[in-house]
């Protein structure tokens, strides 16, 4: 749908190849990324209510969905140095998020049931993270095509999910009393 002009299109302007940009994909990333991130960390304070996650998650989330479009807007205004600086608005607030869930993680790690699998999923979602952004400045800087980004970003995305649809289930499936007790009989 995308490739024949549905999802409002607009020309990249950080990109070296001209490849469209497509507000419809921003707008999924701006809910799909702090639903991750929810998705994520909100195990990892098993033992608090979901609203304490949410407060206390809130600002990462938020900052989340404002480098998605902080990075969005920067590549489809023309002025270069005010997309640039845009750009790299969207990657300090990516860092800062980075960092308070690292600080989040060294909060409640300790304190959570089955620390190395959750801690493992975190891990790991950090490293698609930063390959995403990789991946991203990469091909805005014109050092990848777009074709390999996009490449890049189907696959990705599929095997992360994936990844980290398994973890979560494994996790809250030995978290369920039900299936773990000594006295469970199928």
């Amino acid at each position: 749908m995308l490739s024949r002009g549905y999802g409002l299109p607009f020309q990249n302007h950080r990109g070296s190849d001209y490849r469209p940009l497509y507000v419809t994909r921003y707008l999924g990333w701006t809910y799909a990324v702090p639903t991750t991130l929810f998705m994520n960390l909100y195990p990892v304070m098993d033992k608090h209510p979901a609203l304490d996650v949410l407060v206390r998650t809130l600002p990462q989330l938020a900052a989340s969905a404002a480098y998605c479009w902080a990075c969005g807007l920067g590549c489809i205004v023309r002025d270069a140095d005010v997309g640039w600086s845009l750009v790299g608005l969207g990657v300090v607030a990516y860092v800062a998020v980075i960092a308070d869930e690292v600080v989040y993680v060294c909060e409640h790690i300790r304190t959570t049931s089955q620390p190395w699998i959750k801690g493992a999923s975190i891990i790991i979602k950090e490293i698609m993270f930063v390959a995403y952004l990789a991946v991203y400045l990469l091909g805005s800087w014109g050092i990848v095509s777009s074709y390999a980004c996009q490449l890049f970003y189907g696959i990705a995305d599929v095997s992360h999910l994936v990844v980290l649809s398994a973890l979560l289930f494994v996790y809250w499936t030995l978290d369920d009393p039900k299936l773990t007790s000594a006295d469970h009989r199928d």
